[in-house]
């Protein structure tokens, strides 16, 4: 007997976890824009920099995501609430012992050059993932058996263990279908210009023009299978600077702004041109640190160090107050799932100093019990300005520590790729499922930056991951958190919220999509006229 995956994986569904929170200028039926919405014309999106390369599924690639996802499609997909709703598969079955899912995939969705979409696209797609461990979800396809194709528009994954949290994974990164058909012709993946400079995919818009440092426009796909977009192209201008994004958006040369920076939120709310909606993500700020450097391979360092970062600080003064002090190992915006009692410390230089002095620190003539430390820090954000203040309190401890600034594809592949550094700075997401923190820190999981491996917090990640009663996998999980905080891994900083701003000549918009299209996903946005 099977049953609906929803049913099944009441977890995965989806706990989780966006909480959208109305922001100005929506109008009293709720509709975001007013006015008769209209086909044709362009939006233009501020985009950070140039996607790490043209393969959506080898490296979680934030500045490649929201152009993938509107390129190509994946079994399922989160919307604006991070929830799991259908992409290419329109429904999927899930057997009695949780070792067999079955995806039913649409029949009428097609490539980009009009060939049909079929479930040996899916098997070829992940059966690459799974050979090659360059790619992030390599790890966590190692528990399927086989991909078994029904026929062309079926597909059933075979388990070895139950695993409750592979649906969600596969709407989060990495995890694109690619065309058999065009790939697979004897040419590595690297070397194919599908893969390299002009990406094929079955998604609403096809690649038009990248210009690397400027834009990347997307042109509508007249033939999608959910029915063409309403807009003739999407293009994503290339603008690193913060404040100059927002002058961009105030001056009418941008459409839309995700992610505005706190100090400019208050202007925009006021602008009675602007949509302004707030969003809470499970994608804190984090301080990771390199489990294998030497500098900080004593749990005393590092504990001293998670003592001596001024969250408060942080929150007031790079961020508003609009991201609030994280304290929890998973975020604490998952309720059911954060052990808030086994947390990160709170700020005291003076237990920083003592955490020190008692594993045996001496100071230095110049007042410092630790020298040398340095963290990776990307551009924008608010990361580099957080970093001021963390390493100003730091020295307050007696510890020094150096800021290196990069270019954040420059920093990924230093701090992700190379694993070469001490610490980072770094935020992402904590979802779909509460196994990322398997995924984030699970010996050897492509994921795991921090280098991290401690069995115990093994055992019990993959205990819960097989877990299907919701109560008990919540308590294996805040038991892994606990050894997380003991072994002070990383620093929790601040929880990610941000304001999404867009001209309310569009409706529409990805943030308007909760149950219906998905996060970052242009296809439905539409101008007003």
């Amino acid at each position: 007997m099977k049953k609906k995956l929803m049913a099944l994986m009441l977890v995965a569904a989806i706990m989780m976890v966006g909480c959208k929170q109305g922001g100005k200028n929506v109008d009293s039926t709720g509709s975001t824009n007013v006015g008769e919405a209209k086909t044709g014309g362009q939006l233009i999106v501020r985009h950070i920099g140039d996607p790490m390369s043209w393969d959506p599924d080898k490296l979680p690639d934030d500045n490649g995501y929201p152009i993938f996802q509107n390129i190509f499609n994946r079994l399922v997909k989160l919307d604006a609430s991070k929830k799991i709703v259908p992409d290419l598969a329109a429904s999927w079955d899930v057997s009695e012992d949780a070792k067999e899912i079955t995806f039913h995939l649409r029949e009428n969705a097609k490539w980009h050059d009009g060939e049909k979409v079929t479930a040996e696209d899916v098997k070829y797609t992940f059966e690459k993932i799974k050979s090659d461990q360059a790619y992030l979800m390599n790890t966590k396809f190692q528990n399927i058996e086989s991909f078994d194709v029904v026929d062309d528009n079926t597909i059933t994954f075979k388990l070895k263990e139950p695993d409750i949290s592979l649906i969600a994974e596969l709407g989060w990164y990495s995890t694109f279908i690619l065309p058999k058909h065009v790939l697979d012709n004897g040419k590595p993946w690297e070397e194919n210009e599908a893969i390299t400079s002009k990406p094929i995919g079955s998604g609403p818009f096809k690649l038009e023009k990248f210009v690397q440092g400027e834009s990347i426009t997307l042109v509508k796909n007249e033939d999608y299978w959910e029915g063409a977009p309403k807009l003739d192209k999407v293009v994503y201008s290339i603008i690193p600077d913060d404040a100059t994004a927002v002058q961009a958006l105030v001056n009418g040369e941008l459409d839309f702004l995700e992610n505005v920076p706190s100090a400019s939120a208050e202007q925009l709310l006021q602008d009675e041109n602007i949509r302004m909606e707030l969003n809470r993500y499970p994608s804190p700020m984090r301080l990771i640190f390199n489990m294998e450097n030497e500098k900080v391979k004593d749990v005393a360092v590092r504990k001293a160090i998670s003592y001596a970062i001024d969250k408060e600080e942080i929150s007031k003064k790079v961020f508003h107050g609009f991201q609030k002090p994280e304290y929890s190992m998973y975020p604490s915006l998952i309720e059911e799932f954060a052990n808030t009692k086994d947390v990160s410390p709170k700020f005291s230089i003076e237990d920083a100093v003592k955490t020190l002095e008692d594993a045996g620190y001496k100071k230095d003539k110049d007042g410092y019990y630790i020298r040398g430390l340095e963290i990776e820090v990307f551009e924008g954000g608010g990361y580099p300005d957080a970093a001021k203040l963390m390493e100003a309190s730091l020295k307050k401890a007696g510890i020094e520590m150096k800021i290196n600034v990069s270019e954040y594809n420059a920093w990924a592949e230093k701090v992700g790729t190379n694993h070469d550094y001490i610490m980072e700075l770094q935020g992402g997401f904590m979802g779909p499922d509460p196994s990322a923190l398997n995924a984030r820190y699970g010996t050897g999981a492509s994921n795991n930056w921090s280098q991290y491996s401690n069995p115990e917090f093994d055992k019990l990640v993959k205990e819960a991951n097989t877990e299907p009663d919701n109560a008990k996998r919540a308590d294996l999980y805040k038991q892994a958190q606990k050894i997380l905080a003991e072994d002070a891994v990383f620093v929790p900083v601040i929880e990610f919220a941000s304001y999404d701003a867009n001209s309310k000549r569009y409706e529409n918009l990805p943030i308007d999509g909760e149950g219906k299209w998905g996060w970052a996903e242009f296809t439905f946005t539409e101008m007003v006229k």
